[in-house]
């Protein structure tokens, strides 16, 4: 078998029946090459997802230090290559086969602190390029909706809650169009906001973007990235407080 056709194995045994665009089309098929290449090495799962996250935080430092368009663009290049990582621990897990429960909490516990650090340094670009200390106070802010997002998302996710047990990723797969107009309005919402807390989907084209607009480019990712968090928190605890907070609940 050849090298192409090894890689090829690779992506097809990687494929999930269901994920987003961007991982069938361009993440997962440059993550089976990655796969390829660390398949010989002693790496473990568990330790491409801590290279992925070094990665991250390389990028991170590049959104801070490294001003203008090509600072952000070198940034967000990053941010796909520690995207990479995130891909290929599981897929090397599969084929060393080295899965384990604990591995893929791991990784969701990682996704969550890379958004903490993507926040916070385009937060603190935005401070360093305006010099006006709100951008300190959105930092904060945003860091605040990333934990209590993460924190309520373990919540929701705890069988004595939603009363199933639900894996790490499960709930990011799609959901079937209504067939109300309500419905239907409503899954456009949400199907929006699943793209834009994806980053890795989009960051690239905004900063691109950066090289056109008059502005920072990190004001591109930090409007629709935290309102979508504003959205998600508003609406879930919401629910969690209609749910618990009934005097009916305790019947």
């Amino acid at each position: 078998m050849g090298v192409v056709d090894d890689i090829r194995q690779v992506y097809q045994t990687s494929q999930k029946t269901e994920d987003i665009a961007w991982n069938t089309y361009f993440a997962r098929p440059l993550a089976a090459i990655l796969v390829y290449l660390l398949r010989p090495t002693p790496l473990t799962p568990n330790q491409v997802t801590f290279l992925g996250v070094a990665v991250f935080a390389g990028a991170a430092a590049a959104m801070i230090f490294i001003p203008g368009a090509a600072g952000f663009l070198i940034a967000a290049l990053l941010v796909q290559l520690s995207y990479l990582f995130d891909c290929a621990d599981g897929q090397l897990a599969r084929i060393k086969n080295m899965t384990s429960e604990v591995g893929a909490h791991l990784d969701f516990l990682m996704d969550e602190l890379k958004a903490l650090m993507l926040v916070a340094a385009a937060a603190i670009r935005m401070w360093m390029d305006t010099g006006d200390v709100l951008w300190l106070f959105v930092a904060v802010g945003g860091l605040f909706l990333v934990a209590s997002a993460t924190s309520l998302t373990t919540f929701v996710r705890r069988p004595e809650y939603a009363g199933r047990k639900i894996d790490p990723g499960q709930s990011a797969k799609k959901q079937p169009i209504p067939e109300s107009a309500v419905g239907k309005v409503m899954w456009l919402i949400k199907s929006v906001a699943r793209y834009f807390v994806h980053y890795p989907s989009w960051i690239l084209w905004a900063a691109l973007a950066g090289f056109f607009v008059p502005f920072d480019t990190a004001l591109l990712f930090l409007v629709p990235y935290l309102g979508v968090y504003v959205l998600y928190l508003t609406q879930t605890g919401a629910a969690v407080v209609w749910k618990l907070g009934r005097p009916g609940f305790y019947g």
